[in-house]
């Protein structure tokens, strides 16, 4: 059976993480990333943002991704763009690097698919000290049980939290929240031009996607994303 994850790799969609590329790149711009950067893009897709860091500002970038798929569509991006980021195919639950070897991590829809207080230990641990973390992941309010369940499951999400529980969970872990904030998924600006498919190579596909517009249609007053900006 094809999950959420395997549809976004087969279709090969970028930017499908809460609040889509242009967050990404406005909150970039305000972390005075440049050459002297080292930066871990923790679950990069198909490279996205991990080629936009080492062309834009050319920062030394390491991404890590889990799915075969996500790993070839980044490994022919960084190729095609010519840029040196070195990709691992890694879990954020055990990462293949020594201890305080970036100045910035970045996660991006990713930490809602794993367990969570071993994702967190493991960036933690593999930041220098002061370093940075951003968060761009999905988070609610108000949701009740039945319809966490719902949209957990259809995402493949083991944990779907409030801003209080994300906050508890960082502080917990030992980061110290610099900026945090909410945005219900109704509430959020357009990111521009909307996201154009292809036609699904399956039916299975196709229905996952009319699945995820009723989703998000139906929960997207109380279903958004949280972004946090994080000391180690």
């Amino acid at each position: 059976m094809t999950s959420y994850l395997d549809w976004l790799a087969e279709m090969g969609i970028d930017g499908a993480h809460p609040g889509g590329f242009e967050l990404t790149k406005n909150i970039l711009r305000k972390l005075h990333v440049n050459r002297s950067s080292s930066v871990l893009d923790v679950g990069c897709g198909t490279g996205q943002t991990a080629a936009y860091i080492a062309g834009q500002y050319g920062a030394d970038v390491t991404a890590i991704d889990l799915h075969p798929t996500m790993i070839a569509k980044a490994k022919q991006r960084f190729a095609a763009m010519a840029v040196p980021v070195r990709l691992h195919r890694a879990s954020v639950e055990a990462l293949p690097f020594p201890a305080e070897m970036f100045d910035l991590a970045l996660s991006e829809s990713v930490l809602a698919f794993v367990s969570l207080p071993k994702a967190l230990a493991e960036i933690r641990r593999v930041l220098k000290k002061g370093g940075t973390f951003i968060g761009i992941e999905a988070c609610h309010e108000r949701l009740t049980a039945a319809a966490q369940q719902r949209i957990a499951a259809f995402y493949g999400f083991r944990q779907l939290m409030t801003p209080a529980e994300w906050k508890e969970a960082l502080e917990q872990s030992g980061f110290r929240c610099r900026h945090f904030f909410y945005t219900a998924a109704a509430e959020a600006p357009s990111q521009g031009a909307p996201l154009i498919i292809a036609f699904p190579s399956t039916p299975e596909m196709a229905n996952m996607w009319q699945t995820h517009q009723q989703l998000t249609a139906q929960f997207g007053d109380r279903l958004g994303y949280c972004v946090f900006w994080c000391e180690a």
